[in-house]
């Protein structure tokens, strides 16, 4: 049992320290020659080095004294020796760790996450910002020495370089959970982005009206690209509203072109320039939607195309899944080789180039403004939450409301007294 915890205020010359004695707590010492590190912790399991990496050897009971230095006066020591003492009969206190930000990040945040059950897209997502924006300007910083100024003042320069307002958020957030984390190792106290002040300049970034194409435009687009072998595809992606991974993930097997449905239940995500098949993003992600019958006589046509493309291969058809949409060889398309050619197709149509994405959006803002109950198109979309659905469409959702408002006010105004 650990003895009894105490503290003093030490003056030697003209430094003026806190002293706390935290009593007889487990001790781990790294056994690597010429390597000194050595940890205090409570924690089972492996513990490795903070210095060199190295397995630490097992504890022993050492007296364990933690210094703070840098005060000015011994009356403000004092008041800190106080606030001290009451994070140590919380539990909340956390001993000074010399650990800077780039050294927790690289030894113990980014191989968790690299071994996590993340979405790929999502992991990749977290590395790539914390290399760009945190590691650059905050990885020479100790863990300890980061305060929620400190990172207001990080993210108001983020700003003011130019980074987007997406970008900002993108790394405030992936900041905090990289302090969660240390916070979960009890290497820090407490949390300094989860913060009021960080928060607000963080900020909430959002995200601008979907641009898309008017139904006329995407009639247009369509008519354009029959007999070419995409069709399908982007008939689908308009029809559906189904996302770029989700069409490039499409399997036969998943469609019943009987009933007029298909199952989403892969997609094929790029990840740098890596195409990684997962299952859909959410669970609501794994949906089955209805297709119309021009899509359904769309697809018929294309198998019965794709069959006979194997059959001119021969020997050489590549093809080893049953995925509907393949290159003449059978191959899987790769989901930006489909975003480039949607672009370079509108263009050859006269039309302004857009992402395929742009051809969901159009999915939803067009059956939106047609009456599709929101809770329907949410459905549809494959959305988490019928929030996302508002949120994202809410220029939709307002214009519909006002046309209700409209209607009712002409029923009653019309109505015979």
């Amino acid at each position: 049992m650990a003895s009894r915890k105490r503290g003093s205020v030490r003056v030697r010359g003209k430094s003026i320290s806190v002293v706390l004695d935290l009593g007889e707590q487990p001790w781990r010492k790294c056994p690597t020659s010429k390597c000194t590190g050595s940890v205090f912790t409570e924690r089972a399991g492996d513990m490795v080095c903070e210095r060199c990496g190295a397995p630490l050897a097992p504890p022993t009971l050492q007296r364990r004294r933690v210094w703070h230095s840098g005060y000015r006066n011994k009356g403000e020591a004092n008041k800190a020796l106080t606030a001290m003492l009451g994070t140590v009969d919380e539990g909340t206190f956390a001993p000074a760790t010399a650990l800077t930000v780039r050294d927790f990040i690289e030894k113990h945040w980014r191989p968790a996450i690299e071994s996590s059950e993340l979405r790929p897209t999502t992991r990749d997502l977290y590395l790539r910002t914390t290399t760009n924006y945190v590691l650059p300007h905050l990885g020479s910083v100790k863990l300890r020495d980061l305060s929620p100024a400190r990172i207001v003042v990080w993210l108001t320069g983020l700003k003011g370089s130019g980074t987007g307002a997406r970008t900002v958020e993108l790394a405030g957030t992936t900041l905090h959970k990289i302090l969660s984390a240390a916070l979960d190792l009890e290497l820090i106290a407490r949390n300094p982005a989860d913060n009021r002040a960080v928060r607000a300049a963080r900020g909430t970034a959002k995200a601008p009206a979907p641009v898309v194409w008017t139904p006329e435009q995407t009639r247009a687009f369509l008519d354009s690209q029959r007999g070419d072998r995409l069709y399908p595809l982007w008939r689908l992606a308009a029809c559906t509203g189904l996302r770029r991974g989700e069409l490039a993930g499409l399997r036969w097997s998943d469609i019943d072109l009987d009933s007029g449905a298909l199952k989403v239940s892969t997609t094929r995500v790029v990840v740098g320039w890596e195409v990684v098949e997962s299952g859909p993003k959410t669970h609501a992600g794994a949906r089955v939607i209805g297709l119309d019958a021009g899509s359904v006589a769309t697809l018929r046509q294309h198998r019965k195309a794709q069959l006979e493309e194997r059959l001119r291969a021969g020997e050489l058809w590549q093809g080893t899944t049953d995925l509907v949409f393949v290159d003449e060889l059978g191959r899987a398309l790769h989901p930006g080789y489909l975003t480039r050619t949607l672009t370079a197709r509108a263009r050859g149509a006269g039309l302004p180039p857009v992402r395929l994405h742009a051809l969901r959006h159009g999915h939803a803002t067009h059956g939106l403004e047609s009456g599709v109950p929101l809770a329907v198109m949410s459905k549809r979309l494959g959305h988490a939450s019928i929030r996302i659905t508002a949120d994202t469409y809410s220029h939709v959702t307002a214009a519909v409301d006002q046309a209700a408002a409209d209607q009712v006010a002409a029923l009653i105004d019309s109505a015979n007294v």
